[in-house]
């Protein structure tokens, strides 16, 4: 007897982790947890949109790369004149003419107190913090696609349950009917039993629709909107990982997306300030201009010059003072915002890592108690059969059963989730290589 309920156990265990060769519905294609990891880093459009977000800071660091080459320029310019200029020799007629105008113009930078490196700086820093924000992107999404495919593993282990009650019932009902038709249990046996069947037929259509939404889900998360139906060929492993939180909290400290990317931001934002505090400083370029001008009746004029130009901020409405206020505010905001991150990524990494301890310990009491129940509904099966158990018997050890056998099925469910939010906590590489 015990054998056969530690072999009803294992069953339970197996269903639910190892190969699940079946779905209600086409399979077109055999996907494990590494190919949905794989799928959802490439096709999922948020992590599509964190990658634009990088080019477009990069974009804009070549932009002001541009402010260190040289500026070249050509204008042409055309305009009615009417004056000693155009050229009329007429004596009391005032002359009229057309004046035609061609302009070429270069202008370099030569120093301007860090406006041009403090620009370039803060975008250079942009970019890494929008790499930060994509890596933040994958890794909510390995999350979202790892919960969602433990989810379609529990939907379908939930349904196997379901159909094994389903099947029990059935039994009990052809048992209370041989009674029936024998003259030894009345007719309400039967009917209990047929009730019984119904209700754990109704179970059953639950739990598929429940399964296939988690299906639909675990596309979702893997960012698909083709009506894809596969089958799960993939073995989860059933030994819990361990963690410390020493250890737990030293690599999110170092490694959390969500801190390196703050801290870009401020180095983003010291750039800041040094850029408004070069307001107060003058700025010098050289230029050289190429003039020809001329009218229909008088040559062609062209000058030639060469210089420089020092503009000198004097006074700009206490403009300067107070950008600079307003960047020195916005840094320490940012360093108020980075205490407040690192306090909420301690509460994650500590509910995660409590959560994974109390599922581990409830698969240890879950695990005891269908043991249980499956002796207990051994032993209802085994008293109705001689004749001395009632019907209410079986149900209570039928509920009791799938009750312990779901239990057992969460609490696994739980542990995995438990695994991939302290992985995450911890700040660990979200590349889809394997997270099990």
């Amino acid at each position: 007897m015990r054998d056969t309920m530690k072999n009803a156990f294992r069953v339970v265990a197996v269903f639910f982790f190892l190969l699940a060769g079946q779905s209600w519905g086409q399979t077109v294609e055999e996907w494990d947890l590494r190919q949905s990891l794989e799928i959802g880093l490439k096709r999922n459009p948020k992590i599509t949109a964190g990658r634009m977000g990088v080019e477009g800071a990069q974009a804009r660091i070549k932009q002001n790369l541009a402010d260190y080459y040289p500026n070249l320029f050509f204008e042409s310019g055309y305009s009615r004149i009417k004056g000693s200029f155009s050229g009329s020799k007429s004596a009391g007629d005032t002359p009229e003419n057309n004046l035609y105008v061609y302009y070429l113009g270069l202008s370099q930078n030569i120093y301007d107190f860090g406006r041009t490196s403090n620009s370039v700086k803060i975008n250079r820093e942009n970019v890494k913090a929008s790499e930060e924000d994509l890596n933040i992107t994958k890794q909510t999404v390995v999350l979202n696609v790892r919960q969602a495919y433990y989810g379609v593993l529990q939907g379908l282990a939930i349904s196997k349950v379901a159909e094994d009650t389903v099947n029990q019932s059935k039994q009990h009902l052809d048992q209370a009917q041989g009674f029936y038709q024998a003259g030894t249990r009345p007719k309400i046996d039967v009917t209990k039993a047929e009730v019984d069947l119904a209700n754990a037929e109704l179970a059953l259509i639950v739990a598929k629709n429940n399964y296939q939404v988690a299906r639909v889900t675990l596309n979702n998360a893997m960012g698909l909107r083709q009506d894809l139906k596969f089958a799960i060929n993939e073995s989860i492993d059933l030994k819990p990982k361990t963690f410390t939180l020493a250890e737990i909290f030293e690599s999110a400290y170092s490694k959390r997306p969500e801190i390196l990317q703050l801290k870009a931001r401020q180095r983003s934002q010291d750039a800041t300030v040094k850029l408004a505090q070069a307001s107060y400083y003058p700025t010098l370029s050289g230029v050289a201009n190429y003039l020809y001008r001329g009218t229909d009746l008088s040559p062609m004029y062209w000058d030639l010059s060469f210089g420089a130009i020092l503009s000198v901020p004097i006074f700009s409405g206490f403009s300067t003072p107070n950008q600079v206020a307003e960047a020195r505010a916005n840094l320490r905001n940012l360093q108020a915002q980075e205490e407040n991150l690192l306090l909420n990524i301690r509460l994650e990494a500590e509910q995660a890592y409590l959560n994974q301890k109390q599922a581990i310990d409830r698969i240890a009491v879950a695990e005891k108690a269908v043991r249980q129940a499956q002796e207990n509904y051994d032993l209802a099966t085994g008293r109705y059969q001689v004749g001395v158990g009632s019907p209410l018997e079986i149900t209570d050890a039928e509920v009791s059963l799938a009750n312990a056998k779901a239990n057992y099925i969460q609490a696994l469910y739980d542990m995995k989730v438990s695994e991939a939010k302290i992985e995450k906590a911890m700040g660990l590489p979200a590349n889809g290589g394997g997270g099990s």
